[in-house]
């Protein structure tokens, strides 16, 4: 029956996308619009009536499914991009913080040239020491967003949790 439906409903489906052309019952050219009165799409009695609505209901179905799936699927690309701005200002934060250490203390290639002799070690260990927390504090293009990166650390303490037990035994 639903074969039947789809035979009936392919010549609907071409008027409606094109009414200036759509073929009357009789298979001549009518010039009339179909588009709104669900009625003029479908034939007027009987079971292909049926048949063809239930197609159209099926397809109208099928449409709002996918719309709400591309919904949800922005939803989250949305809420993933919220967190990583909200990371981005964190991190932008952190950094500022550790540039106006450094320029409190003073610490540039000029500044350190008195205490070479004294503190030269001291010196290179803060300045690695900003070094690391710049790195660490930095976004990179494959930074990922606090949740997912989370996810894939439980995944990771999970799968290195059954290679131990696995190993053990």
């Amino acid at each position: 029956m639903f074969k039947s439906m789809q035979g009936l409903c392919a010549g609907l489906a071409f008027a409606i996308a094109f009414p200036a052309v759509a073929q009357t019952p009789d298979g001549g050219a009518s010039g009339a619009s179909t588009s709104g009165a669900v009625v003029q799409d479908c034939p007027p009695l009987g079971e292909a009536r049926i048949d063809c609505l239930e197609y159209r209901l099926a397809r109208q179905t099928q449409m709002a499914t996918n719309a709400r799936q591309q919904m949800e699927a922005l939803r989250q690309e949305t809420t993933l991009k919220d967190e990583m701005i909200a990371l981005g200002i964190e991190r932008n934060a952190e950094l500022y913080s550790i540039a106006s250490e450094i320029v409190e203390k003073g610490i540039s290639p000029r500044s350190m040239e008195p205490f070479l002799q004294f503190r030269r070690v001291e010196m290179e260990n803060l300045m690695q020491s900003y070094e690391d927390r710049l790195r660490q504090a930095r976004i990179y293009p494959s930074t990922l967003p606090p949740s997912v990166q989370k996810r894939m650390d439980e995944e990771l303490s999970q799968q290195q949790g059954s290679h131990a037990e696995g190993g053990g035994s």
